[in-house]
């Protein structure tokens, strides 16, 4: 049977035309070099070298081979270096779902900072509801999913990516939307736009915490958050909502407004399955960590 080596030893005796030198450019004594020789030309059934006493030169054949050889294995260095770049996460392709306020700011820093250390892994990104992100991460159809107010699942990995302080959205004709800051408790009688609790459980009840932690029980608009974002009714109704500065500029006619007081979070984690995560995955973990390294001190590790 043919062997790859066979073939290495083939190309160095080839391109130097002379055993000795092959033998000392293969780091191997010439007697075992010349056997290879001739086991290959056995196997290929061709002499593919002339010998003499005075030199050594390709016969016809073995240009044809030397060629073919040269192809072979440039092809196969290619593929053992491309391997070995996947294997590290350098290479291959990452499936992410993120919340929706990570399309703001978030899922971009991390996007461009990944494709300027590992500019091979290419991203796929699908915007998902929380309450999906863990079976999307058991079942593989995502590799990470990056969350405010992740849902928890002990079979999970978690880490944090970002801590931001709470704004309340206003629509530009709001009261106090020129203000530099505002009281939620000044916010108590408007109707608030959040996120159905069944899509997205643990960020539905952190909103209502905020609201309460500031002496009120909200006004729930029968429309969702998401719906007035994406639709342009937030800007033009009369409701407010609560999300992460990030957020701030990203929706026509609403004004983020800074609260006041006391210093209220929302934070943003990474969650991956540690039995199917491509090496991508810890890529932009790395990634992450560097990315937002100079923003508030991020909260301990979720315990499921």
């Amino acid at each position: 049977m043919l062997e790859l080596r066979h073939l290495r030893y083939f190309v160095a005796v080839a391109e130097e035309l002379n055993f000795s030198r092959a033998a000392e450019r293969l780091h191997m004594a010439q007697p075992p070099l010349s056997v290879a020789i001739r086991q290959l030309e056995q196997e290929v059934g061709a002499e593919l070298l002339a010998r003499s006493t005075r030199e050594v030169r390709l016969t016809s054949a073995g240009g044809v081979l030397l060629e073919g050889a040269r192809r072979l294995l440039d092809g196969l260095e290619g593929t053992l270096a491309a391997t070995r770049r996947a294997a590290d996460g350098q290479l291959g392709t990452l499936r992410v779902g993120f919340s929706w306020s990570a399309r703001f700011s978030t899922l971009p820093v991390l996007g461009q900072a990944l494709a300027r250390s590992s500019p091979d892994v290419t991203l796929i990104t699908q915007e998902m509801w929380n309450a999906r992100m863990p079976q999307a991460l058991q079942s593989a159809n995502i590799d990470v999913a990056i969350s405010l107010c992740p849902e928890l699942d002990s079979e999970l990995a978690y880490e944090p990516v970002r801590r931001e302080r709470v704004a309340a959205l206003l629509p530009e004709g709001h009261p106090r939307a020129s203000a530099p800051e505002v009281e939620l408790s000044a916010l108590a009688k408007d109707t608030f736009l959040i996120f159905p609790r069944e899509l997205a459980p643990r960020l539905h009840d952190a909103m209502l915490a905020i609201c309460r932690g500031a002496g009120f029980e909200p006004k729930l608009s029968k429309r969702p958050f998401h719906s007035a974002g994406d639709t342009g009714t937030l800007s033009a109704g009369d409701s407010v909502a609560l999300a992460p500065e990030s957020v701030r500029g990203a929706l026509p006619g609403v004004v983020a407004v800074a609260l006041a007081g006391a210093g209220r979070w929302l934070d943003t984690y990474m969650l991956w399955n540690e039995r199917t995560a491509p090496p991508a995955a810890e890529r932009l973990r790395d990634v992450a960590r560097r990315a937002f390294a100079d923003e508030p001190q991020r909260p301990p590790d979720l315990a499921p």
